[in-house]
């Protein structure tokens, strides 16, 4: 008895040690079968200045600066490449780049989306100034010739109106060109209105003699970037992504940069 009683004190005093152990080992299996992040992510977007900009050296843009900072904390290098916003989708979902500088899930839902934004947009009607017309839900669409973007995700209730509406005479969609066809469109009376990110516009045509307005916009929303799930890192470098961007001096970092773009 007293035998029995000591056999399983030992191996009760024993017991965390073999859980450690064992912890450790599992461990050191997880960093074996994990592929190590690269020293250089690439990553696609269109130019869709202030957050990412295509010309402009001296001012890349919001998200740009932000994730090339961001990233070279830990030791990564951030390449940006520049296409229509549908071919940057096509590019991320064929791995020929590693993923998207910015996105939502619902333009790209088999990626792999950061958990944490990094930062948000707001998609707004863009009219001539002199236009009546304000966005009051889908139902008021059909008054007009609506513009958008291929690809482009706005919020459900009209991405649905797009979609099912796409080849009407009372919607054009552009696949290149983006802001600036939309607007040459806009002048030229070939369509109503358009929809944009209301930062994005203003951007474009702070310098700018047309005169347009934000006719109503949508709701707010996050977006996110986005990795192609089957490259060997992706969860090793979204679990990174997340907790750098989840840091406060990182996002007093993004509060710095946006200053600039004002």
């Amino acid at each position: 008895m007293r035998l029995l009683t000591i056999l399983t004190l030992i191996n009760f005093r024993l017991a965390p040690m073999r859980l450690c152990l064992l912890l450790f080992s599992l461990a050191s299996i997880h960093t074996v079968l994990a592929d190590p992040v690269p020293k250089t992510i690439t990553l696609a977007t269109t130019d869709w200045c202030p957050y990412a900009c295509q010309h402009q050296t001296d001012k890349p843009g919001i998200i740009h600066e932000y994730l090339t900072q961001v990233l070279k904390q830990n030791n990564i290098k951030l390449n940006v490449e520049f296409y229509p916003w549908h071919q940057s989708i096509e590019k991320a979902l064929l791995a020929q780049v590693d993923g998207l500088l910015t996105a939502v899930v619902e333009e790209a839902p088999s990626l792999f989306f950061s958990s944490v934004p990094t930062y948000n947009y707001q998609v707004c009607f863009i009219t001539r100034s002199d236009s009546n017309w304000v966005y009051k839900g889908t139902s008021s669409l059909n008054q007009i010739v609506l513009g958008a973007i291929k690809g482009y995700s706005y919020n459900e209730e009209v991405y649905q109106y797009i979609r099912y509406n796409s080849e009407q005479v009372n919607m054009k969609i552009v696949d290149s060109g983006g802001l600036k066809q939309l607007n040459d469109m806009l002048i030229k009376n070939e369509i109503d209105a358009y929809l944009d990110d209301s930062r994005v516009v203003l951007w474009a045509l702070r310098d700018s003699k047309r005169k347009v307005k934000l006719s109503g916009c949508l709701k707010r929303k996050p977006f996110y970037l986005a990795v192609n799930p089957n490259l060997p890192w992706a969860n090793e470098f979204i679990h990174l992504i997340n907790q750098s961007l989840s840091d406060p001096i990182n996002l007093q970092l993004l509060s710095s940069i946006k200053q600039k773009y004002r």
